[in-house]
């Protein structure tokens, strides 16, 4: 054995990018929170609900779309 170990398959930085998004994501979407939203009030006739559940969700999947596209610059490309 030479010793080396194989690469990680997100490197270590990507996974810890994800990690730190899915606990964002557990804040963002925790009850207390969303009950903040559940007032009636709207934002140009919507509930104010529906578009925070809805925009959270969208950002979330653009900032993971971001990770894992980082994931090939910054990891080691060497086999």
């Amino acid at each position: 054995m030479s010793g080396r170990r194989p690469p990680e398959p997100y490197g270590r930085a990507g996974g810890d990018r994800l990690i730190a998004l899915f606990l964002l994501a557990l804040v963002l979407f925790n009850p207390p929170l969303l009950a903040a939203f559940g007032a009636p009030a709207t934002l140009f006739g919507w509930p104010s609900l529906p578009i925070y559940i809805f925009g959270v969700w969208l950002a979330i999947i653009a900032l993971i779309a971001l990770a894992m596209e980082r994931k090939g610059r910054d990891g080691d490309d060497r086999g």
